[in-house]
């Protein structure tokens, strides 16, 4: 949505004369498609490709999916919609849990809060670490002060506002500047991944929130919403990957999509 031209934030305060201009949703038929990993009575899974959304409503029209999913695999039972199980966020790629009725969402819900979920993903990150292995323990709540009001921060145990968040890291392979990670979150706060990487001194190659400046991030966010030529150096994607989901006795993987092999082959060469 644009307000008298300008991208609008969701707290502004509307004046009288503002000219309000926004995008319709797209249809099921204008979606993009995305490969299903599993579909059943209960749920269906997906490999999600960076940039599309996961949210039903979104301020990023045309860019989810869920509709035209929900035309192959209808909800079922006392659903009035597919579900999401858990958050991708719209940079990540790979495997995603949608629920088909309110008894799965019920199901899969507890099991991911019981931790009896497993999920990882493999991560392109800035810097060499030094350990094979280790584990982040470091709260985290919204960044006091940031203007980019997305930014979340650590904080020690029990600070104001900062909620418990568990990762554990292992390198996978080091590359002259760079690594190859795989993350097993053991909680799954909102960009838990993302803060505790770059708390640790190794932010996600192409993260335009926590691997830059607040400003350079709304310039960022401007320029997508826009559909306007990045600023110039700007990443095309969080090179994050949803690598596998595994419960309940189920366990499903998906590989790294192209543009994540070609930027890890790319850093091995340089």
């Amino acid at each position: 949505m644009r307000r008298n031209g300008a991208v609008a934030a969701a707290g502004d305060v509307l004046d009288a004369g503002d000219q309000i201009a926004y995008a319709t949703a797209a249809s099921p038929a204008e979606e993009p498609d995305v490969a299903v990993l599993h579909a059943d009575a209960d749920v269906v899974v997906v490999d999600k490709p960076a940039g599309l959304v996961v949210q039903h409503a979104s301020s990023w029209p045309g860019r989810t999916f869920l509709a035209r999913l929900a035309t192959r695999f209808p909800p079922v039972a006392d659903a009035e919609r597919l579900e999401p199980v858990h958050r991708l966020d719209r940079s990540t790629s790979g495997v995603l849990l949608l629920a088909r009725h309110a008894a799965a969402t019920t199901r899969w819900s507890q099991a991911f809060a019981a931790s009896a979920v497993e999920k990882c993903y493999l991560a392109l990150v800035q810097g060499v670490p030094t350990a094979d292995v280790w584990h982040i323990d470091a709260a985290i709540g919204p960044a006091i002060g940031a203007t980019a009001r997305a930014r979340r921060a650590t904080y020690p145990a029990g600070a104001p506002g900062a909620q418990p968040a568990s990762t554990w890291v292992e390198v996978v392979e080091r590359l002259p500047a760079h690594a190859l990670v795989r993350l097993r979150p053991r909680t799954g706060r909102t960009h838990q991944l993302r803060v505790h990487l770059a708390a640790a001194g190794h932010p996600i190659v192409g993260d335009p929130l926590y691997g830059a400046t607040d400003a350079a991030f709304l310039a960022w966010v401007a320029a997508r919403r826009a559909e306007e030529p990045l600023p110039a150096g700007s990443p095309p994607r969080t090179l994050l990957h949803a690598e596998s989901l595994a419960g309940l006795g189920w366990r499903w993987s998906a590989p790294p999509p192209p543009d994540f092999v070609a930027a890890l082959d790319a850093r091995r060469r340089h």
